[in-house]
């Protein structure tokens, strides 16, 4: 837990908590139970306020599951029994509300067994992962909610990334705090933006700002907390440990002030706006227990991770949690002694334990001796179990089988895209078996080209670095190596070329181009949206040679004609900006060419 004391002029002090926690799309009874067990440590903190992450009680995203009444009436159900639990502290707790056919994200403030205000999120997202206005219909009013004279503010997520929304409102009508509910996904570099967001919130309205957000993961997304609390300077106090549950508790003196004009913004129209976000409103909440004294409570820590060392755990994360959250306890991978199947086996092993998960080598007549050792040093580093299953029985049976439909042609990629699939069929067969879970190991290099077999190293239920560039692939690699508890990828793996070992003497570079200039063009297609002309002139600067256009046309080409098999790929963890899937929807008949 994470806490401390800030002081301004005021007499009156307010404890508050922001619960960091994991909570379960769908398990409204567990989630509820969630909820109760942080109340109850909040209140052994003498927390006076404890603010839970957004829609606490469904967990996020629901997706369609709001679209079924009973669901809906399960989740309302559920706050009027948290209510009734809820005494000497008041909780903010997320939920879906409804009333004529509506629905809202909501908030609700419980105290003395009651449902003392709701408050409807305003602002709803709708790019990118989030497709909030698919559901929801925005509020239109900003409460206030006082206790013992401390006035405070309630909204939620994207509500304060606008320049003038509900804080302003709820600034304007007295609050001295603002509390923030979350559900926001991890992605590089976004814990700095909000933090960004969040000081200048603070500094321009001269306001406390406490924000929560949730962890954990859910299917393709991945949720990194970073709880934090600013003071009216837009100065970080203090912030809970990212990817994991915390409780974060601090004492605040309030102290309102004059109501800033935002920077930038013309007093009569910042009025005028204001008045277009929502009307406010302000709920007393009566505090029937008399205030004990408040114990000390220690300084707050800030704490921030590496780039590498934030995505690496949200691969855990998002790997541990699909687990859980689905029910398997086991997974199976097939080892290849390459570097992405030894990255995607270490993972694993760091999520849920090395006795939960279990190697399969599938040798075939083109794979190294280097390979099938690397494959066997690996797992004896991670101590977990190797099965090997040479595949040339089933590659004979299937040259048999296919023999005379294939008779007078040349070998091709058909050919060696039948060893992938056999290894495939091989892996679900196991894990249907012993009702394991496949982790296939594809990279975002690989899915955006389409370097990669359906039906073969695409089969599995969860893709654990597909939103990994191969690039990062090795960083990541060798981060790990370099993070402790020894060295779990073999260097060999590391410095040797990339193959599929689908043919005699293959490397990936005989397909592709290298893997910096690869993913410096998938990067700016996909994420930057930039035209094939303009990734040409800007590869130009870095490249002088002379196929710089034929390259960069090729790679889109691939992508775009490759649609049809990332649909079919398994989800798996978003850590870029612009991930394959919920990020990026296009149509897979199409003749539209960039």
């Amino acid at each position: 837990m994470t806490s401390g004391t800030f002081n301004s002029i005021s007499t009156t002090v307010i404890r508050v908590a922001a619960a960091q926690v994991n909570t379960t799309v769908g398990d409204i009874d567990g989630n509820s139970q969630l909820i109760e067990k942080w109340i109850k440590l909040a209140q052994l903190q003498q927390a006076e306020l404890i603010a839970f992450p957004e829609l606490t009680i469904t967990g996020y995203p629901p997706e369609d599951l709001v679209l079924y009444d009973n669901f809906i009436e399960a989740n309302k159900t559920a706050l009027r029994h948290i209510a009734t639990k809820v005494k000497d502290i008041v909780a903010v707790v997320g939920f879906v509300d409804s009333e004529d056919g509506k629905l809202f994200n909501s908030a609700a403030v419980l105290h003395q067994g009651k449902i003392v205000t709701t408050y409807r999120k305003i602002h709803l997202p709708n790019y990118g992962v989030f497709d909030e206005r698919r559901y929801f219909t925005p509020g239109d009013e900003c409460p206030v909610i006082s206790i013992r004279g401390i006035k405070i503010g309630i909204n939620i997520c994207e509500d304060i990334w606008e320049p003038i929304g509900p804080s302003e409102v709820q600034r304007k009508a007295g609050a001295q705090i603002i509390i923030n509910l979350n559900s926001s996904p991890y992605q590089l570099g976004k814990h700095r933006h909000r933090e960004e967001i969040v000081s200048d919130l603070s500094r321009r309205n001269n306001i406390y700002t406490l924000y929560t957000n949730q962890i954990g993961g859910q299917d393709e997304l991945v949720f990194d907390g970073g709880s934090m609390l600013f003071d009216p300077d837009g100065k970080l106090l203090g912030n809970s440990p990212r990817f994991e549950e915390s409780l974060l508790v601090a004492d605040i003196k309030a102290k309102l002030t004059e109501i800033p004009v935002p920077f930038g913004q013309d007093y009569t129209n910042f009025h005028e706006k204001l008045s277009q976000v929502g009307k406010s409103s302000t709920i007393e909440i009566p505090i029937i227990k008399p205030q004990k004294k408040l114990s000390n409570l220690p300084e707050l820590s800030i704490s921030h991770l590496g780039r590498l060392e934030s995505v690496y755990h949200a691969l855990i994360i998002g790997t541990r949690d699909y687990l859980k959250k689905t029910g398997f306890k086991k997974v199976i991978i097939a080892v290849s002694g390459g570097i992405d199947s030894a990255l995607v086996t270490t993972i694993a092993t760091d999520a849920i334990g090395a006795e939960n998960v279990i190697g399969v080598a599938l040798p075939s007549r083109y794979s190294s001796e280097g390979s099938i050792t690397d494959a066997r040093e690996l797992c004896s580093r991670l101590n977990v179990e190797l099965w090997t299953i040479p595949i040339e029985p089933g590659h004979v049976a299937f040259e048999g089988m296919l023999s005379d439909t294939f008779k007078g042609t040349e070998p091709g990629l058909s050919e060696e895209n039948t060893q992938s699939r056999i290894r495939g069929n091989l892996m679900m067969s196991i894990a249907n078996k012993f009702n394991w879970l496949v982790l296939s190991t594809g990279n975002k290099s690989e899915m955006a080209t389409g370097y990669a077999t359906l039906y073969g190293d695409m089969a599995g239920a969860y893709a654990v670095i597909k939103d990994v560039p191969k690039t990062l692939v090795y960083e990541l690699s060798e981060h790990r190596n370099a993070r402790g508890s020894g060295c779990p990828i073999p260097q060999e793996i590391i410095d040797k070329p990339p193959s599929a070992e689908l043919r005699p003497d293959q490397l990936d570079e005989d397909s592709l181009p290298p893997y910096d200039q690869l993913d410096r063009i998938i990067h700016m297609y996909i994420e930057e949206r930039l035209s094939p002309d303009l990734i040409i002139q800007k590869e130009r600067k870095v490249r002088s040679d002379d196929n710089v256009e034929t390259v960069v046309r090729r790679i889109v080409q691939l992508i775009d004609k490759n649609e049809y098999k990332r649909r079919q790929a398994p989800p798996g963890v978003k850590i870029t900006g612009l991930a394959f899937g919920r990020d990026r929807r296009l149509p897979i008949a199409s003749v539209w060419e960039h």
